[in-house]
């Protein structure tokens, strides 16, 4: 098993240590300080690409989130070489999760079967059978994509149409704390009618 415990803050930025040998480390939380640790079967840093990949049930903890998918691949932006010959690297330009994606946070949980965090585009998306859950409410399509910075979301689906199967669907249930009229309380009983005997 391979692990990487690192400090840094930032949304979803990336630690590549391209000098030697060292594995990236990827921020999964939102604008968190907390230390990432990332987990998996094993870690390749190609350092000519600027590319760290995580194979096998990989899996990046954050705080209290959570990625979790068969592949993670954090990509950084090529700065040219270095004194030595070596491709220098820079900051963060892409996370990349493939395969049985999942995303946990307390009050959000989100599958999907491909996601990738651009830094440019400071937007998350994910594709293939995507499916967010918050408590009892569920919401399905093919495209959510999320803006890091305004938290505006869109989903999409391919399929279009009345009656069409596979449309983006949402099922919210209302919240009963806040639902108007309370349900009736027991009535009171009646007091016992007066004796008519002397």
């Amino acid at each position: 098993m391979t692990r990487c415990t690192v400090a840094f803050p930032g949304m979803m930025a990336a630690v590549l240590a391209l000098a030697g040998v060292a594995p990236a480390c990827a921020q999964v939380g939102t604008r968190s300080n907390a230390p990432i640790d990332i987990t998996a079967n094993e870690a390749e840093v190609i350092n000519s690409k600027c590319l760290a990949i995580w194979r096998g049930a990989a899996e990046a903890l954050q705080g209290d989130t959570r990625l979790r998918a068969n592949t993670i691949s954090v990509y950084s932006v090529p700065k040219g070489g270095g004194a030595n010959g070596q491709t220098s690297c820079g900051g963060t330009d892409r996370i990349v999760a493939d395969g049985q994606v999942y995303y946990v946070t307390p009050t959000q949980n989100a599958r999907a079967n491909h996601a990738v965090y651009s830094q440019t585009a400071d937007q998350i998306v994910l594709t293939g059978d995507v499916i967010v859950v918050q408590g009892n409410d569920v919401a399905r399509g093919d495209r959510l994509t999320i803006q890091v910075s305004t938290k505006e979301a869109r989903m999409e689906s391919t399929a279009t149409g009345p009656g069409k199967a596979g449309r983006v669907r949402a099922v919210f249930y209302p919240d009963k704390s806040t639902q108007q009229g309370a349900a009736p309380s027991t009535p009171t009983p009646a007091p016992p009618a007066p004796s008519t005997n002397p």
